[in-house]
């Protein structure tokens, strides 16, 4: 089985390198499986940072997540595995408010760690691994 990359205008292909094209893919399907590259706050056509409020940068994340799965046959609903990069751990209540409103009735597997921005203003970068129903 020969994986396969996932692309969509309605998300960026990431844009955490200001004026350089990604060297990555936005998602690649395997299998049953799509595995979604770091996905930030960043407008999906302008690649700027959306806010600096924690809890805008995690929906917008959240929905770049979204909009990558659904170019690749799936959704948020069948999403197994999570992780999470926050800059700062104080915004960790803030941004798992929004998480459980995306992810009512699911509870995927999910990591968070503190780690450095890839880019400034960014506060929030998510990946994810979802089934595809077939």
């Amino acid at each position: 089985m020969k994986p396969e990359v996932v692309y969509t205008k309605a998300a960026p292909k990431t844009g955490f390198s200001e004026g350089m094209e990604s060297p990555i893919a936005q998602g690649v399907k395997c299998g049953d499986f799509v595995f979604v590259s770091g996905q930030g706050p960043l407008h999906p056509a302008t690649k700027q940072v959306v806010s600096d409020d924690i809890e805008q940068q995690t929906r917008v994340t959240l929905d770049n997540v979204a909009r990558v799965l659904e170019a690749a046959g799936t959704s948020l609903a069948n999403v197994v595995k999570v992780g999470v990069f926050l800059r700062d751990m104080k915004d960790f209540d803030a941004f798992n408010r929004v998480f459980r409103d995306y992810f009512k009735g699911v509870q995927p597997a999910r990591t968070t760690v503190e780690a450095s921005a890839p880019r400034k203003g960014v506060n929030v970068e998510i990946d994810a691994i979802a089934w595809i129903p077939r």
